[in-house]
């Protein structure tokens, strides 16, 4: 049977910029597994249109392949199955309208949705009329179970693919939960040469995704699941709490095939935490020593710095380690143990970012500001905390507001506190903007705080600062704090 997966086009604030393009492994991996036994077109459409910005209401880019595009090659292909990624809310809009257009063209061809958006939000994702089903959690073999039982129109057998949400007499199904994949070396690697990696390459060179404007880089994943309470993050509602590995020989046998096959020089590993189990790490290190694997690499998605010494950081770096993000999160210990409960030493962080940088590996940290439970106060404490790791080394500093993503403690804290700004929707939770305001702080506290903490990468200039609060007077007492608090640490 024919199946096709889809990258929907990519929407964001004009003010943003030319969107970054991301290959999409969540649709690479479901490919390789549907393609032992079916026929499969992946239409990466923000990839292939690239260079196609057009822009739409609200003040924002549209980027990649014009729908009519879409449809012709849905039209030639004939699939029975198109299967489209919503890895985020805030992009379920572009989903959503792909669905639609798909549907005005052959109303026969059945959607399915896979990723966390539909994961988190089945009911609401089914009630879309163009949506038959949803894949929630894990979405390899659910994916490929529900294309089976479309090919023998066994429409019946459907309640037995675990995993699987979709409507019946107009009455919502979710069938059992699947169980998470134990031995993830039983998955095909990712089937990249279904991706449009020549026009991924072309795009990466011009619009950076690492800040690499010379190597050709690539995304990886060695593991899933974190066993971790975060209250802010979503990853496991389709990956799990508990944490599964490949082995180091699987994942170093990729290494070597995207190396050979696409002239690899970086790759970015995707992992929640590579360094969980420290021994896979330190056997992954050797081997591509032994190999003569000369690749660069670094962690976009950040590892706790709990699972890292001085010792695994000098192998890191003799393997081509360049750049780790780490995630503080707060410079106040008890936001970070019992708000955000991530239980993790603050003066571990500072201790690594000090080795990290000795040993030559770039450090970049990520913050949260306005958590429910935190101040004005403790948000200032942060920032100045984030001067003392760019003293201690840290090059990088992302700030980023409390974003309360469905399926999250921190959604349900929002939720219950009636802490919701009024503006909240799915759309919202992929800009920029302070989605919660409690007794402690208002969105506009929030902003003026970011943008203060923003200052903390020497880049930033009073400029720049002005062009986000809009109040001359307000930057330049930030500024004015800013180097208070840098003859301080000095």
């Amino acid at each position: 049977m024919n199946v096709c997966l889809i990258n929907p086009p990519r929407i964001q604030p004009k003010a943003w910029g030319k969107p970054s393009v991301y290959q999409p492994m969540d649709i690479a991996y479901v490919a390789a597994v549907l393609e032992k036994k079916h026929t499969v077109l992946v239409i990466d459409v923000p990839n292939e249109g690239w260079e196609l910005l057009e822009e739409i209401e609200g003040g924002k880019y549209r980027q990649g392949l014009p729908n009519t595009e879409i449809v012709a090659r849905l039209q030639k292909f004939q699939p029975k199955l198109v299967v489209i990624s919503v890895p985020y809310s805030g992009w379920s809009t572009a989903a959503f309208a792909i669905a639609k257009t798909i549907k005005a063209a052959d109303k026969n061809l059945k959607i399915a949705l896979i990723g966390l958006h539909p994961s988190s939000r089945p009911n609401e994702c089914l009630r879309q009329a163009n949506v038959d089903y949803v894949v929630i959690g894990e979405q390899e073999i659910t994916t490929l179970e529900l294309a089976d039982a479309l090919e023998k129109d066994a429409i019946s057998d459907l309640k037995n693919v675990k995993g699987l949400g979709f409507l019946e007499n107009n009455e919502l199904v979710l069938t059992a939960p699947r169980p998470f994949i134990e031995d993830l070396n039983t998955l095909p690697f990712p089937a990249r040469h279904l991706l449009p990696m020549k026009e991924f390459f072309e795009a990466a060179k011009k619009i950076p995704i690492s800040g690499n404007l010379k190597k050709p880089s690539i995304r990886m994943l060695t593991s899933r699941g974190c066993p971790y309470g975060c209250v802010f993050c979503s990853n496991h509602i389709v990956m799990g709490r508990k944490w599964r590995a490949r082995s180091a020989e699987n994942v170093v046998a990729e290494i070597e095939h995207i190396v050979k096959t696409y002239g690899i020089r970086q790759i970015d590993f995707l992992d929640d935490n590579i360094a969980f189990n420290r021994e896979r790490l330190v056997k992954i290190c050797n081997m591509l020593i032994e190999k003569r694997l000369n690749i660069d690499w670094c962690t976009p998605n950040g590892v706790r710095a709990d699972a890292l010494d001085s010792e695994l950081l000098v192998l890191m770096r003799k393997t081509g380690c360049q750049k780790i993000l780490i995630a503080p999160e707060s410079g106040v210990q008890r936001i970070v143990d019992e708000v955000l409960k991530k239980k993790q030493s603050l003066q571990h962080v500072e201790d690594i970012v000090s080795a990290a940088h000795k040993v030559g590996i770039k450090v970049g940290c990520f913050f949260i500001l306005g958590m429910i439970g935190e101040t004005k106060e403790d948000m200032k404490q942060t920032i100045q905390y984030a001067y003392k790791l760019r003293h201690l080394g840290a090059e990088y500093f992302y700030f980023s507001y409390a974003t309360p993503l469905y399926g999250t403690e921190l959604y349900r804290q929002a939720k219950e506190g009636n802490y919701l700004t009024s503006d909240f929707n799915d759309d919202a939770l992929s800009a920029v903007q302070p989605l919660i305001e409690t007794p402690e702080f208002t969105v506009d506290d929030l902003r003026c705080l970011a943008a203060e903490a923003n200052l903390v990468n020497p880049t930033v200039t009073h400029e720049r600062l002005l062009r986000a609060i809009r109040n001359p007077k307000k930057a330049l007492e930030i500024l004015f704090a800013r180097n208070k608090i840098k003859q301080k640490i000095s």
